[in-house]
């Protein structure tokens, strides 16, 4: 993600200095890009699942579409990549293009996932189980990051090492096959992004501050007060997209352990 950490010191900004009605006008545009990202998985897993229990045409479709999923992770890659690197001096139009282009392609991979889980389990009434699940506790988090008197952010980079230490678990787990690791990485997965959940929402705060008190900077090419806040906006919305869609594939692991 973006290196905020290099472009300001979110100690030294005084919150007291920015309108806090605006502030409550950029979350809620956070939340909102954040929902319709959401909105665009949702549709592509309800078609994905409707399509494959009305038509073997549909299903032989999507079985094909299985040999092109490292193709689709490496494009999500660097959309972030992209997205975030570019949060500067990217045009806000290209950033929300980029942002929406990035849910469809995860709406597709998150869809093949959740498409197996229904097959396996019991359809559309599991993954809305899972679905509220993952709303409520992250509905819980993200109220609690954003009325916190804390600052959370000093967490971030901790949170973040520890997301590289589940990874290379996830992947000596893929090799050793062991069920009592997996259930410790579903586990710690699920804390791990809850906690992501409160120190990202505490965290857009500061992206807003930065952008209504220093604009878009003195540097070439560098856009307006108005444009930063629309992108660092959509770069606060995928923060929180990836961290309720991990919440919700780990709950979906966990729910799958049971059968």
């Amino acid at each position: 993600m973006w290196q905020e950490q290099q472009q300001y010191d979110p100690n030294v900004i005084d919150m007291n200095q920015i309108d806090q009605t605006a502030i409550n006008a950029y979350i809620a545009k956070v939340f909102g890009w954040m929902f319709i990202g959401l909105l665009v998985t949702t549709i592509t897993t309800v078609v994905l699942i409707y399509g494959i229990n009305v038509s073997d045409a549909f299903t032989a479709f999507v079985d094909s579409l299985f040999n092109f999923v490292i193709l689709v992770f490496i494009a999500q890659v660097a959309l972030v990549s992209v997205i975030s690197a570019r949060v500067m001096k990217m045009n806000p139009t290209t950033a929300k293009l980029l942002y929406v282009l990035y849910a469809v392609t995860n709406g597709f991979t998150v869809g093949l996932v959740a498409t197996l889980f229904a097959v396996q389990m019991d359809g559309l009434y599991t993954l809305g189980v899972a679905f509220g699940v993952t709303a409520v506790s992250f509905g819980i988090m993200a109220v609690y990051g954003l009325f916190t008197n804390k600052d959370l952010t000093q967490f971030s980079s901790l949170l973040r090492m520890a997301l590289i230490g589940l990874i290379i678990a996830m992947i000596a787990n893929w090799f050793m096959g062991s069920g009592m690791l997996d259930l410790v990485i579903i586990v710690g997965g699920l804390v791990l992004f809850l906690g992501l959940v409160a120190a990202d929402t505490n965290k857009i705060k500061n992206h807003f501050a930065y952008a209504a008190l220093h604009g878009g900077g003195e540097n070439e090419g560098a856009i307006s007060q108005d444009a930063l806040a629309s992108n660092l906006a959509i770069v606060g919305a995928l923060m929180l997209y990836l961290d309720f869609i991990n919440i919700f594939m780990f709950i979906l692991r966990l729910m799958g352990r049971r059968r």
